[in-house]
């Protein structure tokens, strides 16, 4: 209960954060990294992803690659203006495709049905099963499918297995020990979450 209302408070400091350098964003270079972004994107918090068999790159260091069902949302959101440094446009320039980015919501639809239901953070100890590892899916490239669910637009995703969302100007791997937070209900297959370090 302490890891999640710490987690918590971190990410209430870093929207606080981001609204207050979004200011004059247009001429800003990429020194700071978090934004705020308004319009669609993907919410893979609570999500869970299945490995693809195939790698991706993320900073320059190449992780095992999965993919998450997400919904897709629309409204405000918070990007790391590292990875993607225009994060009002799409990863192919269409409506095709849009970002996976983060926000707070009490509620959002979630799989397999799609209905609305309520996000509930949890922790959970790294180890080597599935349902114990974790994937990031922030600030990663998604594909929009064509069919609505349950009037849910819902997009795949395409992140890293095991890397962390923090810190956000290089790439980590996760280890075995560490706690991880998500929404993502208990039995997921690589839950999407990241770990706050302690230190970078």
């Amino acid at each position: 209960m302490k890891k999640t209302l710490l987690f918590l408070l971190v990410f209430i400091v870093l929207v606080f954060v981001a609204y207050l350098v979004n200011e004059g964003y247009e001429s800003r270079t990429h020194e700071r990294a978090l934004v705020i972004v308004k319009g669609k994107f993907a919410f893979c918090g609570a999500s869970e992803a299945k490995p693809t068999g195939k790698t991706i790159m993320v900073e320059g260091k190449r992780f095992r690659e999965g993919v998450a069902a997400c919904p897709i949302m629309d409204g405000f959101s918070v990007a790391n203006n590292i990875l993607v440094p225009n994060p009002s446009i799409t990863p192919d320039s269409t409506d095709k495709t849009v970002w996976s980015y983060f926000w707070y919501f009490d509620s959002v639809p979630q799989a397999p049905t799609w209905e609305k239901l309520p996000t509930v953070n949890r922790t959970f100890t790294i180890g080597k099963t599935p349902d114990s590892s974790m994937s990031n899916m922030w600030c990663m490239p998604c594909k929009v499918l064509p069919n609505k669910v349950n009037s849910v637009t819902i997009a795949e995703c395409y992140g890293a297995l095991n890397e962390l969302a923090f810190p956000m100007r290089r790439a980590l791997r996760a280890h075995v020990g560490q706690t991880s937070v998500t929404q993502a209900p208990v039995g997921a297959t690589y839950p999407v979450g990241t770990i706050i370090p302690k230190s970078y």
